[in-house]
C-alpha cells in the first residue's frame, strides 16, 4: 500500500475513534497493522532526494502517524505506552515548529515552549525502556529528548548514543556518544563521586577500541575505570571491565605485568559476585587465565580455565539468550582446545569444536564478538583435523577463517588475530594437500603484517619464517631459506621464555637451519640447529601437543651429525628420541604415522653399522601403519614408504614389497585433484624414490611380474588421473543413464577455468559413479590399474624393459608379450652413478650452445652413452634372443632420474651400441602404450606446422621454416603463431610439427611449454585437449623430453602432454639440438616416413635419421643422441 493510501488510513482510524469513543479503533488488530506500515513507510522516505510532492506527502504521513500514536499513547501504559510515545515524537518532530500540529499534552516536550526538566524526565524514562524493551523508536526519542544537551544529561546523552550505535552500528552515534561523554567528564565534581560518566565514556571507548584498535583508547579505558575503582570501591562490573582492558593491552604491549593484572581483577570480580557470579564475569577471568598462559606457560591458569570452563558453559542451550552468549562459550572453547593439547584427548577436542559450533550459532546480526567466534570455531577445526586428518574439516576451517577476517574489517581490533588463524590454516592445507595458492596467500598476508607500520609480532614473523621454508620445498630458492631462517630467528627473539608458542617456533627455525646445512653444508647451521631443538624439548613439558614433533625433529638432526661425525652417541639418542616420540602420541591421533615414519628412518640409519630391529618390532610397525586411518594421505605414504625401506635394509624383501605397494595405493590420493598440475607434482614430487624403491623390492623378493605392475601403479599418477577422465563409458555394457552421468561428469574435469570448489565436487561425483560402476556385472575393474597379463599385449613384436635403480641396487625386467617376465641383475648400476651422469649431463646441456660449452658436452654425452652402455643397456640387449642383423623393438621404460638420460643410444664409439641392436621408444608406461597401439591408426593426414623464427624475448631460430614438412597443410609463423590460434589449429590437425623455442621447467614441470608468439603454451593446457585422431606430433624444440630431477617419476613434460592430449606418437628432444641439425634432422625423418595418413614407422624413421646423423658426426654424439620416440 502506498503512502498515501496509509496516511488516509490513519486519518480515518483517528477520525472514527474521536467519533466512536472506542478504544479499538485505534488499539484493534486491523489499526495496529495500519500504524506498524505507515510507521516502516515513513522511515523509509529518502529524505536525502526531496521533491515538493514528495514534501507534502511526507508532512502529512507523519502528521497522520502522530495523532494514531498519540491516541494509542493515550490509551496504553506502561513499557506500551513508552513505545506510542516515542513513535509520537518521533513523528512529530519534523513539525515541531508547528505548535498547533503538538497535542497540548505534549508541548512540554516539543515546540519553542517545552520544559527542560520535564524533557529530562521524559528522556530518562525512555531511556530506562529502551533497556527491556528491544523496539528502536525509544532510544531514538530519548536521544531526540536529550538534544541539544543540558549539562545534567551529558552523560545520558552519552549512554543513549552509544547504546544506538550497538543497534546500528553508525559511526557517528559513537562519535558523538565519545564527544558527548568527554564534555560530561569535563564538568567539575566538587567531591569526585559521581562515576556514571567515566564508565559511560569507558563503554565508548571501548567500543572505538573494537572498530580501530588503536590501544590509545585502551589505555582511556584503563585510567577511567580505574578513577571508579578508586571512587566507588571494588564492584563486580568495574573489576570484570578493567581486567577485560588490561588483557587486552597486554595484547599490543606484551608486558607480562598486564596480565597479572587481568587475572588479579578477574578473580577478585568472580569472589566479589560468590555464587551470583554470572557467565560474562566468569567468561572474563577465563579469558584472562588462558592469555597469560599462552605468554608465561603457567599450567595453574590453564587448569584453572578448564575448571572454570563448566561454569561458562552450564546454561547453556541450543538457542542461547543474549548477545554475550557467543562470546562466552568460544572463550570456553578456545580454553578447551589449549586443554587438548595436553591431554591429546580427542573427546576434549570435540568438545572445544562443539561449543564453538554452539557459539557460531548463537551469534546475532551485528555481534561485534563475530570475527573472535568465527575464528574459534576455525581454529577448532583445525585442531580437529590435525588430529583426524579428515579433509572436510579442512575444508570447513578454511571457510569459518575467511568468514572471521571478513567480519574484521581492517582497524578492527580483532582483524590481527583473524588473519594470523587463517594463515595458520592456509599453511597447513599446503603442507598437507600441496595447495600452492594457499602457501601464496600465506606469504601474501604475512609480508604485509610484518612490513606494517607498527612493529611485527613474533606470530608474524613466526608464520613469514615457516612460510618461505615451505616455499623453498617448492621452488629450491636458496634466498627462500635465508628468509625463512631471518625471520624465524626474529620471532624466536622476540617471544618471551615462558611463551607457549616458543618451542614451536624454535622448531621450525631448527628446521630451518638443518634444511640449510643440507643445501649448502655449513656445519655452523648443523650446530645451531641442533642447539635450537635441545632448548625446544627442555622447554617442553610432558603431555603437550608439540613434544612428539620436537623429538622426531631433534632425532633427525642428530642423524644429519651423525652423518658427518660418525659418532654411534648420536644413532642412539635419535633412537631413544624417536622411540619416545612414538610413546607419547595417541593410537588414534593424526600424527602418530609422522612419528613412525621417524623411526623407521633413525633404525634404518642405525642399521649401516649397528642391530636390525626386531622382526616383531616391525611386525608391529607394519600393523600400525597399514591399520591407521586418521591420517593425511601423505603422511601414510610416507610411513609406508619409510617402512618399506627399513624392511629391505633388514633383509625382508615381503614385507618390503608390500608396504611399498601399499604407499603406491595411496599415492593417488596425495594430490588434491581439483587444483592444477603445478599443485599436484609439487605434492606428489615429496614421494620422490618411492617408485625406484618398490621396484627394487618386488625384484628382491624374486617377482618381476609384481615390479611391472607396482611400476605401473606409481609413475605417472597425474597423468593417469587425467587418462582416466577420458575414457568412454558409454560403450560398456552397463545402465546408460549412469554412463551418460560419468561421462558428463568426465567433460566437467576436462574443462579448464572451473574454480577448485566446482572441480572438487566433481571429483566427488567422479567417484561416486566410477564405484557405482565397478558394481554393475563385469566391471569390478573399470579404470583399475591393469595386472600385466592384459598389458602384454602392448610389447607385441617386441619387448618392454623397465629398467630401474634405488640405492646400490639395479635391475631390468624385460616384459614380453607370450610369456612371464624376465628379470636383469644390473649390479653395475647403482643411483649414486646416475644422479651424477643427470648432473653431469644438465649442467653440459645448460652451456652447449655457447663456444665453450660445445666441448665439455661432447665429452659428457661420450662418457655418460659408454657408462650406460657397460651398465644398462649393454646387459638388457644381451639378455634378448638374437634375431641376426634385424633390430629388436623395444619400449623402455625406466624409472626416476633413468628417464633423462639417453638409453636408446647408449654404447662406446664407434663400437656397435643400442642404435645398433634396437629400435627403441620411450613411455611413461605400458598403460600409455598399450592405449596408443589399441587406437586405429588416422586415417587422414591433416598437418599444421607451427614455425617461429623470431619469439619476443628469444634468440633468433633462423632455420625453422626449414623443418616443417613443405606438402600441403596450415602454417602458422612468427605473429600469427598465437598460442590461442594453435590450439585451434591443434584441434583440426592429425599431424603437427613444432619448430619454436620451448621452456622446461626443472622445479615444476607443469609450468614448461612450447613459446608462442604471445604467451607460452603451457603442459596443462595442451594436455587438457581431447584430440580424437592425432597421430604425429614432431617437437622440434629444446628439450622437449626434459622433466627435471625432482619430479621425475611423474614423467611431466611435452611429449607426455601431447601423448595425453591424444598423439599416438611423439618426437622430442632430451636435450637443445643446433638449429641446423634440428632442420637436418626434421627433414631427413618426414623423408624417411612412409605415405599414408599413419605414422607407425616414426620410430623405425627416427632411428635412421639418428644413425645418419650418427655417420656424419661420429664423434659429436650431442648432435645425434637427443632425439627420441614416444608411441607404438
Amino acid at each position: 500500500m502506498d503512502l498515501e493510501s496509509l496516511t488516509w488510513r490513519a486519518r480515518a482510524w483517528v477520525h472514527r475513534h474521536h467519533t466512536t469513543g472506542n478504544s479499538a479503533d485505534v488499539l484493534g488488530e486491523e489499526p495496529s497493522e495500519d500504524a506498524a506500515a505507515l510507521w516502516a513507510a515513513v522511515r523509509a522516505v529518502d529524505l536525502d532526494h526531496p521533491g515538493a510532492r514528495l514534501d507534502a506527502q511526507f508532512a502529512a504521513a507523519t502528521l497522520a502517524l502522530s495523532q494514531l500514536h498519540y491516541h494509542r499513547y493515550l490509551l496504553t501504559s506502561g513499557h506500551r505506552s513508552d513505545v506510542e510515545l516515542a513513535r509520537t515524537l518521533l513523528s512529530l518532530q519534523p513539525e515541531s515548529s508547528q505548535l498547533h500540529n503538538i497535542p497540548l499534552g505534549l508541548q512540554p516536550l516539543l515546540g519553542k515552549e517545552c520544559d527542560d526538566d520535564e524533557r529530562a524526565e521524559t528522556a530518562l524514562r525512555l531511556l530506562h525502556a529502551s533497556t527491556v524493551d528491544e523496539d528502536p523508536a525509544l532510544l531514538d526519542a530519548a536521544i531526540l529528548l536529550m538534544t541539544p544537551p543540558p549539562r545534567g544529561q551529558l552523560t545520558h546523552l552519552c549512554q543513549a548514543l552509544r547504546r544506538r550505535f550497538e543497534l546500528h552500528r553508525s559511526f557517528d552515534d559513537l562519535a558523538e556518544a565519545i564527544t558527548a561523554g568527554q564534555a560530561a567528564v569535563a564538568i567539575p565534581d566538587e567531591y569526585d563521586r559521581d562515576t556514571e560518566p567515566w564508565s559511560h565514556l569507558a563503554a565508548a571507548y571501548r567500543w572505538r577500541y573494537r572498530l580501530r584498535g588503536d590501544p590509545a583508547d585502551l589505555r582511556r579505558v584503563i585510567n577511567l575505570l580505574r578513577r571508579t575503582l578508586a571512587a566507588t570501591g571494588p564492584t563486580v562490573t568495574v573489576l570484570a571491565d578493567l581486567g577485560a582492558a588490561y588483557r587486552l593491552y597486554h595484547d599490543h604491549t606484551g608486558i607480562p605485568g598486564y596480565a597479572d593484572s587481568a587475572v588479579d581483577l578477574g578473580r577478585q570480580a568472580v569472589r566479589l559476585a560468590g555464587d551470583r557470579a554470572d557467565a560474562a564475569i566468569v567468561s572474563e577471568l577465563c579469558a584472562s587465565l588462558l592469555r597469560r598462559y599462552e605468554r608465561v606457560g603457567h599450567s595453574s591458569d590453564l587448569a584453572d580455565a578448564t575448571t572454570l570452563t563448566d561454569r561458562i558453559t552450564a546454561d547453556s542451550t541450543d538457542t542461547p539468550a543474549d548477545d554475550g552468549a557467543a562470546g562466552r562459550l568460544a572463550v570456553a572453547a578456545r580454553v578447551l582446545l589449549r586443554h587438548a593439547e595436553h591431554s591429546r584427548s580427542r573427546s576434549d577436542l570435540d568438545r572445544a569444536a562443539s561449543l564453538a559450533r554452539l557459539a557460531q550459532r548463537a551469534l546475532r546480526p551485528g555481534n561485534h564478538q563475530r570475527p573472535g567466534v568465527l575464528g574459534c570455531l576455525a581454529a577448532a577445526l583445525h585442531d580437529q583435523y590435525l588430529n583426524t586428518a579428515d579433509a572436510n574439516q579442512l575444508a570447513e576451517a578454511v571457510k569459518w577463517a575467511e568468514a572471521a577476517v571478513v567480519a574484521a574489517p581492517a582497524g578492527h581490533f580483532e582483524r590481527d588475530r583473524a588473519l594470523s588463524e587463517l594463515v595458520g590454516i592456509r599453511l597447513t592445507q599446503f603442507t598437507h594437500t600441496g595447495a600452492l595458492t594457499a602457501l601464496t596467500d600465506a606469504i601474501e598476508h604475512s609480508q604485509r603484517a610484518v612490513a606494517g607500520p607498527a612493529e611485527p609480532s613474533p606470530q608474524w614473523l613466526a608464520h613469514l619464517g615457516y612460510a618461505y621454508q615451505q616455499r623453498y620445498s617448492v621452488t629450491g630458492d636458496r634466498q627462500d631459506l635465508d628468509r625463512a631462517v631471518r625471520h624465524g630467528a626474529a620471532a624466536v627473539a622476540a617471544t618471551g621464555a615462558g611463551d607457549t608458542a616458543l618451542a614451536g617456533r624454535q622448531a621450525s627455525l631448527a628446521a630451518a637451519y638443518s634444511l640449510r646445512h643440507t643445501v649448502a653444508g655449513d656445519r655452523c647451521d648443523l650446530d645451531r640447529s641442533i642447539e635450537l631443538i635441545d632448548d625446544a624439548v627442555a622447554g617442553t613439558r610432558n603431555g603437550q601437543r608439540v613434544l612428539p614433533e620436537l623429538l622426531s625433529s631433534r632425532a633427525a638432526v642428530l642423524l644429519a651429525r651423525h652423518r658427518l661425525d660418525g659418532d654411534p652417541a648420536d644413532v642412539e639418542a635419535a633412537v631413544a628420541d624417536a622411540e619416545g616420540a612414538l610413546a607419547t602420541v595417541p593410537h588414534d591421533h593424526g600424527a602418530r604415522l609422522r612419528t613412525v615414519t621417524a623411526l623407521c628412518d633413525v633404525y634404518r640409519e642405525r642399521l649401516i653399522a649397528g642391530p636390525a630391529p626386531d622382526p616383531t618390532r616391525l611386525a608391529a610397525l607394519a600393523a600400525e601403519v597399514t591399520d591407521t586411518r586418521s591420517a593425511a594421505p601423505s603422511d601414510r605414504v610416507a610411513a609406508h614408504h619409510a617402512l618399506g625401506l627399513l624392511a629391505g635394509a633388514a633383509g625382508n624383501a615381503p614385507l618390503a614389497a608390500a608396504m611399498l605397494t601399499r604407499a603406491a595405493e595411496v599415492l593417488h590420493s596425495v594430490a588434491p585433484r581439483e587444483t592444477g598440475w603445478t599443485d599436484q607434482q609439487h605434492r606428489l614430487g615429496r614421494h620422490a624414490g618411492l617408485v625406484g624403491a618398490g621396484v627394487a623390492a618386488h625384484c628382491a623378493a624374486g617377482d618381476p611380474a609384481a615390479a611391472v605392475e607396482f611400476a605401473e601403479l606409481g609413475r605417472g599418477v597425474l597423468l593417469a588421473s587425467q587418462a582416466n577422465t577420458r575414457v568412454d563409458p558409454t560403450r560398456l555394457e552397463i545402465d546408460q543413464i549412469l554412463a551418460e552421468k560419468f561421462r558428463w561428469a568426465c567433460e566437467r574435469l576436462n574443462t579448464p577455468h572451473f574454480a577448485a570448489q566446482d572441480r572438487q565436487r566433481w571429483w566427488a561425483d567422479h567417484d561416486r559413479l566410477l564405484a557405482e560402476i565397478r558394481r554393475q556385472p563385469g566391471q569390478s575393474d573399470f579404470l583399475a590399474a591393469p595386472s600385466l597379463d592384459r598389458l602384454r599385449v602392448a610389447v607385441e613384436g617386441g619387448y618392454g624393459v623397465l629398467l630401474n635403480v634405488s640405492g646400490d641396487r639395479g635391475e631390468a625386467v624385460v616384459v614380453h608379450s607370450d610369456r612371464e617376465p624376465t628379470m636383469i641383475a644390473l649390479p653395475d648400476l647403482h643411483e649414486s652413478d646416475v644422479e651424477a651422469m643427470v648432473r653431469e649431463l644438465l649442467a653440459a646441456a645448460e652451456n652447449q650452445l655457447k663456444p665453450a660449452g660445445v666441448l665439455p658436452m661432447r665429452q659428457t654425452v661420450t662418457r655418460l652413452l659408454g657408462r650406460l652402455w657397460d651398465t644398462a643397456v649393454g646387459p638388457v640387449v644381451a639378455s634378448l634372443p638374437d634375431a641376426g642383423d634385424a633390430p629388436h623393438r623395444v619400449w623402455w621404460v625406466p624409472t626416476g632420474l633413468l628417464g633423462l638420460l639417453p638409453l636408446h643410444a647408449a654404447g662406446h664409439l664407434r663400437h656397435v651400441g643400442a642404435l645398433d641392436a634396437l629400435i627403441s621408444s620411450y613411455v611413461p608406461s605400458l598403460r600409455v602404450l598399450h592405449h596408443s597401439r589399441s587406437r586405429p591408426a588416422a586415417d587422414q593426414r591433416r598437418r599444421l606446422s607451427v614455425a617461429l623464427r623470431r619469439t619476443p624475448g628469444q634468440a633468433e631460430l633462423s632455420r625453422t621454416a626449414e623443418e616443417a614438412p613443405s606438402s600441403d597443410g596450415a602454417t602458422l609463423a612468427d605473429g600469427d603463431a598465437t598460442a590461442d590460434r594453435v590450439v585451434a589449429g591443434l584441434r583440426q590437425a592429425t599431424w603437427v610439427h613444432f619448430a619454436c623455442h620451448a621452456v622446461a621447467e626443472p622445479s615444476s614441470p607443469a609450468d614448461g611449454g612450447l613459446l608462442m608468439h604471445d604467451r607460452t603454451l603451457r603442459l596443462p593446457e595442451i594436455g587438457g585437449l581431447r584430440l580424437a585422431e592425432a597421430e604425429l606430433a614432431y617437437l622440434s624444440a629444446c628439450s622437449t623430453a626434459h622433466y627435471g630431477t625432482r619430479h621425475a617419476d611423474e614423467v611431466l613434460h611435452l611429449a607426455s602432454a601431447f601423448q595425453l592430449a591424444g598423439f599416438r606418437h611423439v618426437v622430442a628432444s632430451l636435450w637443445p639440438l643446433r638449429d641446423s641439425i634440428a632442420a637436418t634432422a626434421a627433414a631427413a625423418f618426414y623423408e624417411e616416413l612412409p605415405a599414408g595418413p599413419g605414422a607407425d614407422g616414426a620410430a623405425v624413421a627416427l632411428r635412421e635419421v639418428t644413425l645418419r646423423l650418427r655417420a656424419e658426426n661420429p664423434a659429436r654424439p650431442e648432435l645425434w643422441a637427443p632425439l627420441i620416440h614416444s608411441g607404438p
